[in-house]
């Protein structure tokens, strides 16, 4: 609904809207969903099992790496992105991981516990077990508290399935569902098997009396004497799982993510896919079968994967929810912000290559020609699954990538011509130089809102190639907390241009997708949950509103965007530092006020780091994140600096600073080799740590012992970095404009549908033309997501503080004037015939 004229805010001149001017295609795969194992996202998140270490091999280390001294250590290997041993380790609680998630009681008698390997384990993919030594007349309590509580509803059934091996137990064995907060039981069952003597698997239906929260699962045991009890592979599913498949999805979010009626699903990750070593990457093939014969994994976010929302249930989620698949293969190479091991061994190579063809054939193959297809249709599914897409690597790039993306593309697309294929590089000419071919490319951005806000037109500027486009990953995730509307209108402005450029951006992804609040590793992610609530964002809902409101074409409009506010670098000094870096730097030059000078090293003071000045050169030699030495007094305004660099060790590459309050430490960067050793760009600094983004990103790797010249030169609107000579990368003062438009038509609904973003404070009130309609129909609706403020956010207490709301409007007409709530995103579907 438009607000009266009289309120105060912002005119306009004419959005003239022309729908006889047809523009490029929306595709129909534009919007879909991005997931990784993160935030407990499966576990403990979209997978419906209630028990967390259920299989008690949290404590398990991941293949290929050795504990010593409370961590785990990586093998010492050459990193593809920097050919230097990263001597990647992690933190690592042995005890604490054995027991995660389970306690044991006992209640006259005496019982001695742990988490150990039987001489005759249930599985070989599942060695470890709770032994339980029981000795006395009484009663011992198995408990397992799942993921922050494990949460029931009045009426549901509970399916309960667990391994024993217990020769001799001849007690009463009782199975329950406990409500910890009011303290009594919500569900039981006592069990009579007729022997333990061997492994034996039981199972139980418990029905829940009432609704509870924070519920725990208790295997209690009526000991009579001396009894050993070895327990193994518990697990507990609501029956009531989305679409009611076994081994299922939990109802309430599998749920949320059809409400964003995504096109495509984009699995297993993300940076798992990788692993943190390749021994640790994730192995689709070990995701099959029953749930207690997968081995699972260690993640590099901090916990184990039980694999059991595995390759077979993503393929089946695609279909539940009419949905492409996109399967992401394993290029041979680690993460690179890890370890970043790699193979060249062409042997190697090819045994990673025939995992991609069997991952294809088991999706999509015959059963009566291949074997991984027979091997889908004997779990079930003898049609094909719909996979569309497969992504070679993640997050990617540099010559030992390109080397390997090339071999197995070219194979690739000979043998599977409908499968389209994807690189993980950004796509500019330097990254792509030496790529033969790509059907897609996939860059990613993690970035803070006046990015978003200035990179509305950043696909408008871009050449078009022989590929498209696939945004894989994106968010607005720095300087807005949690996530807040901010965010939200950021992202919805960078939506509408890749919108507008359908020819080029076919797809994209927001990331991360889930997170549970009791145990994030991400900051920003687009729905929230816990045992028992689900809650999304604002930037869900923009999400929802834009595929919801997907035109088939964009018709042209006269504004994408209002003028930009201009801003300026602010006055400040200049420095030099590194990231887990150790550098050295010399022949320091600065020119400003008119004339150049020589710095002394003995002149740049050390606010972080080991920094030593000897005979001309300064040398940082600690491991520490955002060192930095700064040239005190005055700050410039407008200037130059020149140096030399050379790294000695460590990481990363050098950092240079620029604008920067030296009380403070508040400025910018040029992070030379950032990112694993990956990319250039600009960025914000507050302190010791870096922020924003305000730069393209640039593929830049820093060997090391070499000598590199730079220079930053450093305007009021601008600053502009060189390595050697050339231009590496121009960062603006952050500005961005208040509004942005974009326009299409939906041709079933004959509707033009016009979305407009107003990030501003005020109403923004304007005048619409529409061209090129023989009628308008002065009917139509209004969609509007708004806030109050630009921090507002949703939150699992108050989760629908942010939604859209849908109205009718009646007042629509080939000219008419409009009024735009502030800080809001607005659809407005008109009905016209052309």
């Amino acid at each position: 609904m438009a607000l009266a004229s009289a309120m105060a805010g912002v005119d306009a001149q004419s959005l003239r809207v022309d729908l006889k001017q047809r523009g490029h295609e929306v595709n129909e795969d534009m919007y879909g969903i991005f997931f990784e194992e993160i935030n407990h996202a499966g576990d403990g998140g979209l997978y419906a099992e209630m028990v967390q270490n259920r299989g008690f091999e949290e404590h398990v280390l991941p293949r290929g790496m050795v504990y010593r001294d409370g961590k785990i250590y990586a093998p010492n290997l050459p990193s593809y992105a920097t050919h230097e041993k990263a001597d990647w380790s992690d933190k690592w609680d042995m005890e604490a991981k054995k027991m995660l998630g389970w306690r044991v009681e006992a209640e006259g008698c005496r019982v001695a516990h742990e988490v150990s390997e039987p001489e005759y384990p249930l599985h070989k993919n599942t060695p470890n077990a709770m032994k339980l030594e029981i000795n006395g007349a009484g009663k011992v309590t198995l408990a397992n508290s799942g993921y922050w509580g494990m949460a029931v509803k009045e009426g549901e059934k509970y399916d309960l399935r667990f391994y024993l091996n217990a020769p001799g137990y001849k007690g009463i064995l009782t199975v329950e569902i406990y409500d910890v907060e009011k303290g009594k039981t919500v569900g039981s069952e006592t069990l009579h098997p007729a022997s333990l003597d061997h492994w034996t698997e039981l199972t139980a239906t418990l029905q829940a009396a009432s609704d509870a929260r924070h519920c725990e699962l208790r295997i209690v045991f009526g000991a009579s004497g001396r009894s050993v009890v070895w327990v193994d592979y518990v697990s507990l599913f609501p029956q009531n799982t989305f679409k009611g498949r076994k081994n299922g999805l939990r109802k309430d979010v599998a749920e949320m993510l059809a409400g964003l009626q995504p096109q495509f699903m984009r699995w297993p990750g993300g940076c798992i896919v990788e692993g943190a070593t390749l021994d640790n990457r994730v192995r689709w093939k070990e995701t099959l079968g029953d749930p207690m014969t997968r081995r699972g994994e260690w993640s590099l976010w901090g916990y184990r994967s039980t694999y059991g929302f595995g390759y077979h249930e993503f393929l089946q989620f695609c279909e539940d929810l009419g949905m492409d698949g996109m399967f992401v293969a394993n290029a041979a190479l680690g993460c690179s912000f890890r370890n970043g091991d790699y193979t060249d061994d062409p042997a190697e190579l090819e045994r990673y290559l025939q995992d991609i063809r069997d991952a294809i054939d088991y999706a999509i193959g015959d059963p009566s020609e291949n074997e991984w297809a027979r091997r889908r249709a004997e779990a079930g599914h003898a049609e094909p699954f719909p996979l569309k897409y497969v992504e070679i690597g993640n997050e990617n790039f540099g010559p030992v990538y390109v080397r390997h993306f090339n071999y197995m593309y070219g194979k690739l697309k000979k043998e599977y011509p409908q499968i389209v294929f994807i690189n993980t590089m950004g796509g500019n000419d330097d990254e792509m130089k030496d790529v033969v071919k790509t059907d897609m490319v996939d860059p990613h951005w993690y970035v803070n809102p006046d990015f978003f806000f200035g990179a509305n037109d950043l696909f408008d500027k871009r050449q078009r190639k022989d590929f498209t486009v696939y945004v894989g990953e994106y968010a607005c995730n720095a300087g807005v907390g949690s996530g807040n509307m901010l965010a939200a209108l950021s992202e919805a402005a960078f939506m509408l241009g890749m919108e507008r450029n359908g020819d080029m951006v076919q797809m994209a992804s927001y990331a991360p997708l889930l997170v549970n609040v009791n145990q994030p590793n991400w900051a920003c992610n687009l729905i929230w949950l816990d045992s028992y609530r689900t809650m999304g964002r604002a930037s869900y809902y923009v999400q929802k509103m834009m595929a919801e409101n997907r035109p088939d074409y964009n018709v042209q409009v006269n504004l994408t965007q209002t003028e930009p506010e201009k801003k300026s670098f602010q006055e400040g000094t200049v420095g030099v530092g590194t990231w887990n870096t150790q550098a050295e730097f010399r022949n320091i030059r600065l020119t400003a006020r008119g004339s150049t000078r020589e710095v002394s090293i003995q002149e740049l003071q050390g606010r972080r780091g080991t920094w030593k000045a000897d005979a001309g050169v300064l040398a940082q030699s600690s491991s520490e994140n955002c060192t930095m030495s700064a040239l005190p007094g005055e700050g410039y305004e407008e200037y130059t600096i020149e140096l030399q660099a050379r790294k000695t060790g460590g990481a990363e590459g050098f950092f240079v600073f620029f604008g920067l309050d030296e009380a403070s430490r508040k400025g910018y960067v040029f992070n030379i080799g950032g990112w694993g050793n990956s990319g250039t760009a600009a960025q914000t600094v507050d302190g010791f740590s870096t922020g924003n983004i305000i730069s393209p990103t640039v593929p830049v790797t820093i060997e090391t012992g070499r000598w590199y010249d730079l220079k930053a030169e450093v305007r009021k609107d601008a600053a502009t970095l060189y390595v050697d000579g050339k231009e590496m990368c121009v960062a603006h003062a952050p500005s961005f404009a208040k509004q942005f438009f974009a326009a299409g038509y939906d041709e079933q609904a004959g509707e033009a549908v016009i979305k407009v973003v107003n990030a501003d404070t005020v109403p923004y009130k304007t005048r619409l033309v529409l061209d090129g309609a023989a009628k308008v129909n002065a009917s139509g609706k209004v969609i509007t997501l708004k806030a109050d403020k630009a921090t507002d956010e949703n939150t699992l207490d108050e989760p629908e503080k942010i939604v859209p709301v849908e109205k009718a409007y009646s007042k629509f007409a080939r000219k008419f004037s409009y009024t735009f709530e502030p800080l809001s995103v607005t659809v407005l579907r008109v009905k016209t015939t052309r």
